[in-house]
């Protein structure tokens, strides 16, 4: 990954804002779910990924990549929503070796993410 897109990547890993927010709109117990079943389907959603990068199919990567972007965005997931915008550009350039070097960041950003979510569920 170039230098230029780490920096496009927010320090911030998770937004307590966010999900205040997300609350008020929809109620507590509706995120408290929305939180349980993003931080549930992160492997999986990794698992399709790095399996569509295997092939290689674009169009799989893309469909993952749009749904960890938009449900990370929604949970306030900030840095793991700014990997994935940087991995659709990566998915429509058919960038595969930039796409396979994001992938160990894009991991530990999703499992740091899981573990700051999981933290934040008590607090709602």
């Amino acid at each position: 990954m170039t230098a230029v897109k780490e920096r496009q990547i927010t320090r911030t890993l998770t937004s307590a804002a966010a999900l205040n927010e997300l609350s008020e709109q929809m109620g507590r117990e509706a995120v408290r779910q929305f939180v349980g079943n993003y931080i549930h389907m992160w492997n999986g959603r990794f698992e399709r990924l790095v399996t569509a990068l295997e092939e290689p199919d674009y169009p799989g990567a893309m469909d993952v990549v749009l749904s960890i972007k938009i449900s990370s965005q929604m949970a306030g997931a900030l840095r793991l929503a700014g990997y994935a915008l940087i991995a659709q550009d990566m998915v429509r350039a058919a960038d595969h070796a930039g796409l396979v070097s994001l992938l160990d960041p894009l991991q530990r950003c999703g499992e740091d993410t899981v573990r700051a979510l999981s933290e934040s569920l008590s607090r709602l």
